[in-house]
């Protein structure tokens, strides 16, 4: 076990970093050895599945028209508020227009926000974007904050500017979120990524996760704005396969993480836990994930 630091930045590729060293490993073609996973390749995949989770977190209260652009910026910065410099370098097409929202609960209809075209511009790598994120409102004639965002080829390719080297990631399905001011409920069903390595390598992870946040705060659950300190609850299963390997992950937290607003690191959570039961043909093991302090968690194995 080691304590793992993570900056902001850092959570957006290292997922795709690590378990490309785990991909790797496992690739050999002979039989498998025990334990199932390495202390390396399970660091690899909590890393891959605590960038999932804050990859929620990002866009969770954003129900209107606003998070288009958060849609594109959150999986790298969840903390960039709307509006802000790295939030509006990207701005995607919206259609139809004007935008209907029969109920007036700030959920339009139905809108399509287009990345075709888009880029961000940071110091060093170009984020180019494509593909499309529906936003649709499932309840379209009740005011309330029900949000269905379905993605479809939504891609994110990086370019490192010093190496010249490219990595990609691209979102497949459909993603609900609803809440009142102290509860919010999300779920994931058959949520595919596939992630494009710098050395060619290719993945794919696919989940079906249901989370639920509950604010310390009561009421303190604001439409389009950053989310409060709270605590998340996330349930549900989810398989990662590359080359001719996959794994079948059961996630659960116990206690629940603790989402801290006034974190300066991500992840944002300073306390809680969330296990991966990680089988494998008939190979098991545990994989616990103890968050110790703002964007610091310690991975075991067991």
């Amino acid at each position: 076990m080691r304590t793992i630091h993570h900056s902001l930045r850092a959570l957006a590729g290292a997922a795709a970093v690590l378990v490309l060293v785990t991909a790797c490993n496992n690739e050999s073609g002979t039989a498998p050895t025990t334990p199932l996973l390495s202390q390396a390749q399970a660091e690899s995949l909590a890393t891959t599945v605590v960038a999932d989770i804050v990859g929620e977190i990002g866009t969770a209260t954003m129900d209107g028209s606003a998070g288009g652009s958060l849609a594109a910026t959150a999986p790298f910065d969840a903390s960039a508020p709307a509006g802000s410099t790295t939030a509006t370098q990207c701005v995607p097409t919206e259609s139809p227009t004007p935008v209907v929202n029969s109920d007036n609960d700030g959920v339009p209809d139905s809108v399509r926000f287009d990345y075709t075209g888009c880029v961000i511009s940071r110091p060093l790598s170009l984020d180019s974007l494509s593909g499309t994120i529906d936003l649709i409102d499932p309840t379209k004639l009740v005011a309330d904050h029900a949000v269905e965002r379905v993605f479809t080829d939504f891609k994110r390719l990086t370019v490192t500017l010093v190496s010249g080297a490219k990595s990609a990631v691209t979102s497949n399905g459909e993603r609900r979120a609803s809440h009142d001011g102290t509860t919010l409920r999300s779920s994931e069903t058959n949520f595919r990524t596939d992630y494009l390595f710098a050395n060619g390598g290719t993945a794919e992870h696919v989940r079906t996760w249901e989370s639920i946040f509950t604010a310390d705060v009561a009421g303190s659950i604001v439409r389009d704005a950053l989310l409060p300190s709270g605590t998340w609850s996330v349930n549900g299963t989810s398989s990662w396969t590359r080359g001719q390997r996959s794994y079948s992950l059961t996630v659960t937290t116990n206690p629940a993480l603790h989402y801290n607003a006034s974190c300066t690191a991500a992840p944002r959570f300073d306390a809680g836990k969330l296990t991966a039961v990680v089988v494998r043909n008939s190979q098991t093991v545990t994989v616990t994930i103890e968050f110790t302090a703002c964007g610091e968690y310690t991975v075991t194995r067991s």
